[in-house]
């Protein structure tokens, strides 16, 4: 095997489509290894096969032609081969870590590549082996995402039967979920130091804001996914613990809260401001979606389908149908902080500025549901905290400055209930894992559901050098910690 290796690498036969191939195959499983949890379909994996690999096999080919055609350059096919795949190779890479070309450093490779080919140009086939040993570590994480997307996922088991609740009220349900809305008692301290107004607004409103309240996971997605499937997930215990947890976009669209409000009668409207929630294409359960996945664009990283979630609340709450109703409500406001290198402070007075935006858009959109929906139950839940104060995200698990974690984890919860009795069943309610188990237990008067409500804890991801680990940041008496999971 050794010696047919090595008289494939000193043949004189040229291999241009596996040039490019090999030149394109390695972007695509460093792009599709780093993204996989927002591009795991087929027509993903599809289209950047195309986008990368294809695209290469075409560039080096179509060179490979020109060079074989033109008497003068035909006796710099080898330099070619040498050269190009590379700057393919290196170009794509700089599109798919920076979305951008990097222009001075492709050059600069360019210029090297070139010396370099006067004297290794008959060499090019172990540049390309070397390529080809580069991209087995992406291939490895590749295959490890594809494993835990196949994997049961036990950890959304429930251990009873709510499953089957059984309503005696069945009130329009609407949660509203402004993004990274911080809480009452976190916003009125540093590093907010903000005094919110709209806290009495909901309590005048008929609303009861729950204070101290925090979420269990600092960002939407693992927030959400432990919500929905109303369990902690602890990131999955997976191999790679990142933000972007195994199948999170699938348990958001296809969970065990939804199902329930479908198994009572309940029509169920899924409204997102844009298409981060779907952009992997998820079969969901949700019977409308403002946002259809023949919509979404195969190459988006979120934020490229922005809908006027206002007007498509509107038409839920107008649609006129028989039976009860449960719509979900995103509204990217006033959002987390984006590290976008203007400083803690500026940062800061952003965030406020879009807390007021945010103010006014709930009001407004209380307003609509009260002028047509008077008994209806809304929930105004943010999915996690503001995070001002922190530099990066790194920062949501110090336990050296407190009100840091607080910022990431304190979120706002209010609820109207609008009288459905309430005061025996989220007595312990304080964090967004027991939000729809204690929403169920008042809706069917069954106290033996709360026998099992989740621990309210928060966990994070510490970012080793090598590799992340999952920690408890929160503990369920609301105690700052750092204990390694």
């Amino acid at each position: 095997m050794r010696d047919r290796f090595n008289k494939f690498l000193d043949s004189p036969r040229h291999i241009p489509l596996l040039a490019g191939f090999i030149s394109g195959l390695y972007p695509f499983l460093f792009f599709y290894s780093n993204n996989y949890t927002s591009v795991n379909s087929w027509q993903h994996a599809g289209f950047f096969f195309i986008c990368y690999v294809v695209t290469a096999m075409a560039a080096v080919g179509m060179a490979f032609v020109l060079f074989s055609t033109i008497e003068k350059l035909k006796p710099y096919k080898a330099h070619l081969l040498f050269v190009l795949p590379v700057m393919v190779m290196a170009s794509m890479l700089s599109y798919a870590m920076f979305f951008t070309f990097k222009k001075k450093v492709l050059l600069a490779l360019l210029i090297i590549l070139v010396f370099l080919s006067l004297k290794l140009h008959k060499h090019y086939k172990r540049l390309l082996a070397l390529i080809v040993f580069m991209a087995l570590m992406p291939l490895f994480k590749v295959a490890v995402h594809i494993y835990e997307d196949v994997r049961p996922m036990r950890w959304a088991e429930l251990p009873d039967d709510i499953v089957k609740a059984k309503f005696r009220h069945r009130p329009n349900i609407y949660m509203i979920q402004p993004d990274g809305y911080a809480g009452k008692s976190i916003m009125e301290k540093p590093p907010y130091s903000y005094t919110n107004d709209f806290y009495g607004w909901l309590e005048n409103n008929g609303f009861k804001v729950y204070e101290d309240f925090r979420s269990n996971y600092p960002a939407s997605l693992t927030s959400n996914a432990s919500m929905f499937a109303m369990k902690h997930h602890y990131f999955d215990a997976v191999m790679f613990p990142a933000i972007e947890m195994p199948r999170a976009r699938k348990v958001i669209l296809d969970n065990s809260a939804v199902k329930i409000f479908k198994n009572n009668g309940y029509t169920t409207y899924f409204l997102a401001e844009d298409e981060y929630f779907q952009q992997n294409l998820s079969d969901g359960i949700y019977d409308y979606y403002n946002i259809k996945k023949t919509d979404i664009p195969l190459s988006t990283n979120g934020g490229k389908l922005e809908r006027e979630v206002f007007g498509d609340l509107e038409f839920a709450v107008n649609e006129e149908i028989s039976r009860p109703k449960f719509v979900f409500v995103e509204k990217v406001l006033p959002h987390h902080i984006h590290f976008d290198g203007t400083g803690i402070e500026a940062e800061r007075k952003e965030y406020l500025e879009k807390t007021q935006e945010a103010n006014n858009w709930l009001k407004k959109a209380i307003a609509l549901i009260e002028s047509k929906d008077k008994n209806a139950v809304i929930i105004i839940l943010s999915d996690h905290g503001g995070w001002v104060g922190t530099k990066d995200i790194t920062e949501f698990h110090t336990t050296d400055r407190q009100e840091l974690i607080r910022s990431a984890f304190g979120n706002m919860a209010a609820i109207r209930w609008n009288g459905v009795t309430h005061d025996v069943y989220d007595l312990r309610l304080r964090s967004s894992v027991n939000v729809f188990r204690v929403l169920f237990s008042a809706l069917s008067e069954n106290t033996s559901y709360l026998e099992h409500l989740e621990k309210d804890e928060s966990y994070n991801i510490h970012w080793g050098s090598f590799n992340n680990s999952v920690h408890k940041v929160i503990d369920a008496n609301g105690k700052v910690v750092r204990e390694k999971h």
